[in-house]
Formats: structure tokens, C-alpha cells, sequence
């Protein structure tokens, strides 16, 4: 085959840890000498099990020296046939590629050419870094490579996940610069902020499975997208987009876009059981079986576990799983068909904040009596209570329950070709959902002598008291006393329940054609419509607690000289029912249209814009709430309930997004892109009825970003510099006060602007070792930031423009070196995580310092069949803190000062076992 041929059609690879498998491979010529390796017919020892085409040439090469070249139509959602023992390389490939339809084509310039007869599936496989074929952030189905793409993307494969041991959304988004990902409050339920863009939750970053978004509105009060999703062995691959296209293709996607792209079944019979196992109290089952019937593909699996978890709560934090069925057809004509079931029923605990304290050297600490690593407030003793409720009912609180989703999903979809070039898809999806939010929330710690001194003379409550007491609920002769506990120090906290019934439909309809005009389009126009309605209550009371892991409740008791009890504030350490109210009802409508168009006006040079309008429609009922006294005692006499007031609510909102960026390719392994967004954020139903107090409205983002992409034998670099502006921020500052039990909420409006330079890539300087790394670095700040509070009967004006956004890392990064031994049948890695200096509250009174965290992963292929994992999280122990106490104000913390005060910190250090086999 001729050098020219060569660089139209090939990609190469020289033992190192990827074979490159391209949609439109390219390569230069001048390569060619550098990576070229010289064949040998002699025998070698070979292993390496039935797994995807593309991952099997992958280690093939590595254990023959061999350079490999195929194109990555012919290889996608291919399974490839065992290779056992001592073989030469010829003999090895022939085996490993029976009955997949790929063969030996030629082996021109020491390199093999790989090709098959037919056209492969346009399914996208798991492809190599800068080569994957990218479908996330795009309208158009052609197949573009990362390394072309006009915005910034990170790949994960399901193999990175498996070494690492992931199994949360949020452990697994780590690995994506530009995201700050706050992972500490357990499986499900985490803070994602992308570019600077300050909103908790999934306010900023949209989830989807498959092209659909996992849920509409990611951010839905109490309900996290990660809430109802789950990472299992039916997932293949993770795209992430950060900024760009995401949000013209996505709804509620103005920061990124995350795609979990699914399995489907293979032209042979293949699945896969892996069993893991955690030193947390962790066993868990995944499984996925798939193969043809007749013309149809279908693929069945799901996992099954129950942990105690790393801060064991007393009682099982995680149990439950879920199982997935699909059916699929590919036809001849280009279209295709597929039908998706997803059933989830799951538990999973909730961690929030903890205390800590401060060392002689200024370093963040565990406090006494309580391990910053693996302690938790929770116990036995509070898993499951019957509570006072509005109007005589009672309220059962299952802590145990945590966030326990119950989902039911259904998703169809097809591709058809039409005349004239034209190209129709269409995607649906319907999920029913019943959902439970129960959490304990540690609002203030106190040290018991001031906590008892802010109650005032106990005389002047009870007849004959003369002095307060803590003595504990489930042992009233016991007092509390810091020689017990290992502290003076006690908590208040409010057991929080949230139940939700939640329904939605959505529809995603495309239209695509190609053509030639002053170059070649890819041209997109499609609509997107969704409803969802959803009922919410809420419910919760106020406890005081003593400060150690697996609390015990604390009565306050009026003791008379004697020390017998003549009165109490409490009632089975419990200060305060009904601390909070809520009830309504919602549902939301949305639709919008995009049209996108991908115009390559030279070999070199490509131009990508987008547009979307939408428009939402939301309306529903809230009811009133009024205080009333329930009984007696103190506790009973400031119960929120409902008024039996419905107040309507109707309200309709719009935004108009917008994208350019240009793309110039100057060689094909170096690439140059700069792009401009304009975003939006249109309101959550949750707005209207959780969140009385702030005033519902659309958000605008303004984003730029430019960047360069590499790749080479040697190394692949991405580098991303981008600037975010963020006119409309609003803040929920949300304060508790220990005197009333209450909380006090203001909503308060910014404006943010942040810039800085994301970085990813692999460096590899031989086939035995390389380094995979990513990271940010950024300068967050508020923008204008301005209010006035009351001091004294006064207005007091703050000013806060130019300081820190909350809770965001100036510098965050990650570094994984690697090794491949054994002729690749062993991976060893470890990650170096690094995040600088973030701050609690807008006034920066509270300092989050930086903090390192060092993790383990080694992979070793036992059998073809059989392959060993074992992972190691958080080594060093480190006690990072990813938040301080939001209840404490995020304008201004009460806590700023303290000795002793509330944060969450990552997960104390544990590991994971795990034993997979495939076939």
C-alpha cells in the first residue's frame, strides 16, 4: 500500500497503551519511521480474554510489539475470541479476530492493516483518549474525533472506572477539569459547580443517559439528578462537555453536559460478573449478559449491594440496586430501533457536616470523642421514630431509608433514513419515580455550658428549678458530662424528611441531512419537549445531640437544689417539632427548538454553530403555613403546619441560547479551537415551592473559551482557557438560630466572573510506564456583591465585590502515573489529588485550607477470563474539607472564628476489592 494511502486511512500504534481506532483515521507520514517496529514471527505468550474488538487490539499490541491500524467503523460493538498460550503474533490475531468479520488486510511500513468486509454498527465504542469517537454535545449523529471537536470533552472509559473502584457520578466526574466536584456527602447527592458557575446540586451541568437527560431539571429541590442514577457494568463509556455546545443540545446544561452511554447486545453471545467487595462492610453483584436472536441484538444486567459504609451510621447506609433490559436492531438501510427498561430501588445514606477542630499547628483535626474520618452523628438509636405532626398526625422517619429512590424508566427510540439525503431520529422517555430524602443535619455546636446559659433562669420557667441539666433521653439518671464523651461540647440538629412523587415524559425529535455550499454542512434542526409534575412535602424537628459519632439524643431539664427534675424543654432530646413546613404540588412544561450546523469549509478549517429557544410553562398549588401551638411543653409550642390555604401559582419564562466556534486543524494530530456561548438557566419548579423567598427568573451565562489539542506517539495534551460571566447569581442564605429553633432565609443577588485554564492529557515515554493528568487552575470572584442587613435599627450596606466565590478551588488538579507489566496483563496507578484554599461564606470570613489526597488502583488479568481489582481511596487520610456548615450562613458565617465548628470532609481512607469475569 502506498505512503499516501497510508495518511488518508491509518492511525498507528507502537506498543504503548492504546491502539488508535478512528472514525476518519489520519496520520503523517514522517511518523512513520518513529513508530514503526520491526515484526517477528516468533512465538510469544499471549493472554487476553473475549472482550470488545478495540480493547483486545489494544493489549495484543502491547504483548506482540506489533502496530496495529483499522478503521474505528469496522471494530465498533464487535466482541473479539479469546487468545490463550504461546503463539506467534499471525496466529494470535487470526484467533483472536474469528468470526468478528475483521481480517489482515496487508502489513505495509511495519504496520498491519486491519479491515472488514462489510460496514460495521455506527454504535461508538470505547475508544482511545483524543481518538473516541464523540456523539455528547453534538445534534449531528456523523462521527467526529475528540482531537477535531471545537470544544472541550473528557473521555472515561469503563475500564478507568473498574481500576479506580468508582461506582458514585460523582467519584467518577473527578476526573474532568473544570469541574469542582464535592464528593464527600456519600454515593449520591453531591455539588458539581462547572467553570465558576456557583449553584449546588446539578444547577449548572445536565445529566443524560444515552442523549436524554437522566431527569429534565437535574437540580429539582431535595432531587439530584446522580439522586435516580446509577453507574453499573451496563454503562460503557462517560462523555463530558464543559461549556461549549452543551447547552443548545441539552436542556439545563449551561455549564456542561455529562453523557452515560449504554451497552447494547453484540453479535455474540457475551456478558460479564463482577463480584466486589469494601473493607466499609461493602458486597456487591454487577452482571450483564448480551447477545443476537435473529436480526435483533438484547442485553439483560444490573447489580445488586448493601454497605455500611466508610462513616457507618449505625445501621446498613447503602442497600439495593437496580436491573436493565434492552433491545436493539441495526438495519440495512442505515436505520435502527432500540427499547431500554430500567428498574431501580435503592438506599443510600446521606452524610452532611461533622465537627472539627484545629491542632497546635493550625491544622484541620478530629475532635475528641469524634473521628473526623469515619465518624457520623447518625446511631441506631435514631433510625426510626414516629414524630408529632400538623393537625394530631404523626410523622414516620426511617433515617435508615436515607435517599431511597424507587424508579421505573422506559426508553425507545429509532433512526430512519429519508429521501433526498435527509435523516430522521427520534428518542422517548417516560419514568415514574417515588422518592424519600431523609437526613440528619447538624445545624450549630456549642459548648454545653453556653448552650445552657443562653437558656436563661430556669426559675423563671419551672417553679423551684434552680439551674439547667443535660441528662441523656434513653437514660434520664445520666448526665452528660465531657469526661464521657471526650468533649464539653453539644450539637443541635433537625431530622429532615422529604417525601416526592414524580412523573415525566420527554421527546427529543432530529432531523439531519448533509450537503455541499461553499464546503460541506451537517446540518441539524430538532424539538425537545418534556412535562414532569411532582408533589413535595417536607417535615422536620429540631434535636439536641452530644457531640460524638453514633450521638445520643440530650434532655434539657430544670433541676430544683436538690437535682430533681421539676421541668423539661425537651422531650426525648427533642427541642422543636415541626421546625419546617411544606406542601405543594407542580408541574412544568417545556419546549424548545435547536438547529445546529457543522460546516467544514476546508480539510483544515470547520465552523460549528447552534441556536435554541425555549419556553416553559410551570404551574401548581403551594399550601400556606401558620405556627400553632400542638400541646404542651416547649416543644409542642411552635409547630409549623398547614394554614389549608392552597395559593395557585402560574408563570412562564423563556431563554435563547446561542454558540460559534471555530475549529483550525494545522496538522491532523494538532488543532486549535475558540469558541463563544451564551447561555441560560430557566427556573426550577422547585423555586416556587421550596424556596419561597427567592424570586424566580431567568438565568444568563456568558462563556468564552479557546484552546489546542496534540497528540502524538508520545503524548496527548489538551489544553482549555475559558471565561465565565454570571450576571445573575442568587443566593439562598439560610442561617439557623439556636435561641427560636428556627431558620431564617434571605435571598440575595450577585453577579460572578471567573477565567482560568483547564489542562488534560497523557504523556507516555515508553509502553512500560505513562502519566495521565488533569487539572484547573482559575481565579473565581464576585463581581458585584452588595446588600444592605439591619445593625441596631440601622441599614448597614456590605460590600463583598471582588471576593472568593464560595467553595471554589483557585488551583485543582490530578495526577495518575501508571504501569503496564507483564506484558500487559498488570496495571499498577496511583492519583495525586491536589485543591487549593476555598472559603465557606461570600465574606471569606471561613478558610477551607487545601489538601492532598493520594489513592491506589491496580487491575491483573488472572485467566483470559478472569480479571483481579484492587483500589485504595483517600491513603493519607486526609481530612479536606469540601464545605463548611451552610446552615451557619453562606453570606457570613456564624461559625468564622471558632475552634470548634461543623464541615464536611471527605471520606476517611478504605478500599475495594473486586473479581470480574467475561466471556
Amino acid at each position: 500500500m502506498k505512503r499516501k494511502t497510508l495518511r488518508r486511512r491509518l492511525s498507528f500504534c507502537a506498543a504503548f497503551p492504546s491502539v488508535h481506532l478512528l472514525g476518519a483515521a489520519v496520520a503523517s507520514v514522517s511518523m512513520l519511521p518513529h513508530v514503526a517496529v520491526a515484526q517477528s514471527s516468533a512465538e510469544k505468550d499471549f493472554a487476553i480474554p473475549a472482550q470488545s474488538l478495540s480493547s483486545a487490539l489494544t493489549q495484543f499490541s502491547r504483548q506482540s510489539g506489533v502496530h496495529v491500524a483499522v478503521d474505528g467503523h469496522d471494530v465498533e460493538n464487535v466482541r473479539s475470541s479469546t487468545v490463550q498460550g504461546k503463539k506467534t503474533p499471525e496466529q494470535a490475531l487470526d484467533e483472536m479476530l474469528k468470526g468478528t468479520g475483521v481480517a489482515l488486510r496487508s502489513k505495509a511500513d511495519g504496520v498491519w492493516l486491519l479491515q472488514r468486509a462489510a460496514p460495521a454498527a455506527v454504535t461508538p465504542a470505547a475508544l482511545p483518549e483524543g481518538e473516541a469517537v464523540i456523539v455528547t454535545g453534538r445534534a449531528s449523529s456523523k462521527q467526529q474525533r475528540k482531537i477535531d471537536a471545537s470544544y472541550a470533552i473528557t473521555t472515561i472509559s469503563q475500564e478507568d472506572l473498574r481500576v479506580r473502584g468508582t461506582s458514585s457520578v460523582s467519584e467518577a466526574l473527578k476526573n474532568t477539569p473544570g469541574f469542582w466536584v464535592e464528593a464527600s456527602g456519600g454515593e449520591v447527592g453531591a455539588n458539581i459547580r462547572a467553570r465558576g458557575i456557583p449553584v449546588d446540586g446539578y444547577g449548572s451541568v445536565q445529566l443524560e443517559e444515552d442523549g436524554l437527560p437522566v431527569q429534565s431539571d437535574p437540580a429539582l429541590g431535595y432531587l439530584n439528578a446522580d439522586d435516580s442514577f446509577r453507574i453499573d457494568e451496563t454503562m460503557k463509556q462517560i462523555q463530558v462537555v464543559r461549556g461549549g455546545p452543551s447547552s443548545i443540545v441539552a436542556q439545563n446544561a449551561p455549564g456542561g453536559l455529562v453523557n452515560f452511554l449504554s451497552r447494547r447486545g453484540t453479535r455474540k453471545l457475551s456478558g460479564l460478573a463482577k463480584q466486589t467487595f469494601g473493607d466499609d462492610g461493602l458486597y456487591r453483584t454487577d452482571a450483564w449478559l448480551g447477545g443476537p436472536a435473529g436480526a435483533w441484538r438484547w442485553s439483560l444486567g444490573g447489580f445488586y449491594r448493601v454497605e455500611n459504609g466508610v462513616r457507618d451510621p449505625g445501621f446498613r447506609a447503602n442497600s439495593g440496586g437496580q436491573i436493565r433490559a434492552n433491545i436493539s436492531r441495526d438495519f440495512s438501510h442505515g436505520g435502527s430501533v432500540f427499547v431500554d427498561y430500567k428498574h431501580m430501588d435503592d438506599r443510600t445514606a446521606f452524610f452532611t457536616d461533622i465537627p472539627v477542630t484545629y491542632d497546635k499547628s493550625g491544622n484541620i483535626t478530629s475532635l475528641s470523642g469524634f473521628n473526623a474520618n469515619t465518624g457520623d452523628y447518625s446511631s441506631s438509636a435514631l433510625k426510626n421514630v414516629y414524630l408529632p405532626g400538623p393537625g394530631g398526625s404523626t410523622k414516620h422517619i426511617d433515617l435508615q431509608s436515607g435517599i431511597h429512590i424507587n424508579l421505573h424508566q422506559v426508553t425507545a427510540g429509532f433512526k430512519h433514513d429519508l429521501a433526498d439525503g435527509w435523516h430522521l431520529s427520534d428518542t422517548f422517555r417516560y419514568r415514574a419515580m417515588n422518592a424519600t430524602w431523609t437526613v440528619l443535619s447538624p445545624s450549630a455546636v456549642t459548648d454545653a455550658d453556653k448552650r445552657l446559659a443562653g437558656l436563661g433562669d430556669a426559675g423563671s420557667m419551672f417553679a423551684g428549678a434552680t439551674s439547667w441539666q443535660l441528662r441523656y433521653a434513653n437514660d434520664p439518671s445520666q448526665q452528660f458530662s465531657s469526661a464521657m464523651t471526650g468533649n464539653n461540647y453539644v450539637t443541635d440538629a433537625s431530622l429532615r424528611a422529604v417525601w416526592m412523587n414524580e412523573h415525566e415524559v420527554m421527546n427529543d425529535f432530529k432531523l439531519e441531512k448533509s450537503f455541499s455550499f461553499l464546503g460541506h454542512h451537517d446540518v441539524a434542526m430538532g424539538a425537545f419537549v418534556t412535562y414532569f409534575n411532582e408533589d413535595f412535602t417536607r417535615y422536620s424537628a429540631n434535636m439536641l445531640l452530644d457531640t460524638t459519632s453514633h450521638a445520643q439524643a440530650l434532655n434539657i431539664d430544670a433541676v430544683d437544689a436538690a437535682g430533681n427534675v421539676v421541668g423539661s424543654t425537651t422531650q426525648n432530646g427533642y427541642t422543636r417539632y415541626g421546625t419546617e413546613f411544606a406542601n405543594g404540588h407542580g408541574n412544568d412544561t417545556d419546549v424548545a427548538g435547536y438547529a445546529t450546523d457543522e460546516w467544514a469549509i476546508t480539510k483544515k478549517l470547520r465552523v460549528d454553530a447552534g441556536v435554541r429557544y425555549e419556553a416553559q410553562r410551570t404551574s401548581g398549588l403551594v399550601e400556606g403555613s401558620q405556627s400553632v401551638v400542638a400541646g404542651s411543653g416547649a416543644y409542642m409550642a411552635n409547630m409549623l403546619s398547614g394554614n389549608g390555604v392552597y395559593t395557585p401559582y402560574h408563570a412562564s419564562f423563556a431563554g435563547f441560547g446561542g454558540t460559534i466556534g471555530v475549529n483550525y486543524q494545522l496538522q491532523p494530530n494538532l488543532g486549535f479551537f475558540a469558541r463563544f456561548t451564551r447561555a441560560y438557566r430557566l427556573p426550577s419548579l422547585a423555586s416556587f415551592i421550596t424556596n419561597p423567598v427567592a424570586v424566580p427568573i431567568t438565568q444568563k451565562i456568558f462563556m468564552y473559551e479557546g484552546g489546542v489539542k496534540y497528540q502524538s506517539r508520545y503524548a496527548d495534551l489538551f489544553l482549555t482557557g475559558f471565561n465565565t460571566d454570571y450576571p445573575s447569581y442568587g443566593i439562598n442564605n439560610l442561617v439557623f438560630d439556636v435561641k427560636t429553633g428556627s431558620y431564617n432565609q434571605q435571598a440575595i443577588t450577585a453577579t460572578t466572573h471567573t477565567y482560568g485554564l483547564e489542562f488534560e492529557g497523557t504523556i507516555r515515554p515508553s509502553q512500560y510506564f505513562d502519566v495521565v493528568f488533569s487539572g484547573t487552575a482559575q481565579n473565581a470572584r464576585f463581581g458585584k456583591m452588595r446588600y444592605l442587613v439591619l445593625s441596631n435599627g440601622s441599614p448597614n450596606l456590605l460590600d463583598y465585590t471582588g471576593n472568593h466565590l464560595l467553595r471554589t478551588p483557585p488551583v485543582m488538579f490530578r495526577v495518575t502515573p501508571r504501569l503496564h507489566l507483564l506484558d500487559g496483563k498488570l496495571l499498577l496507578q496511583a492519583d495525586i489529588e491536589h485543591y487549593g484554599l476555598r472559603y465557606a461564606d461570600v465574606a471569606n470570613s471561613q478558610r477551607l485550607p487545601a489538601y492532598t489526597v493520594i489513592n491506589f488502583g491496580a487491575t491483573y488479568a488472572i485467566t483470559p477470563y478472569l480479571t483481579f481489582n484492587l483500589s485504595g481511596q483517600n491513603l493519607n487520610n486526609s481530612l479536606g474539607l469540601t464545605e463548611g456548615n451552610p446552615r451557619a450562613g453562606e453570606v457570613l458565617s456564624s461559625q468564622a472564628g471558632q475552634n470548634v465548628f461543623l464541615a464536611r470532609p471527605i471520606l476517611g481512607r478504605n478500599f475495594r476489592m473486586s473479581l470480574m469475569g467475561q466471556f
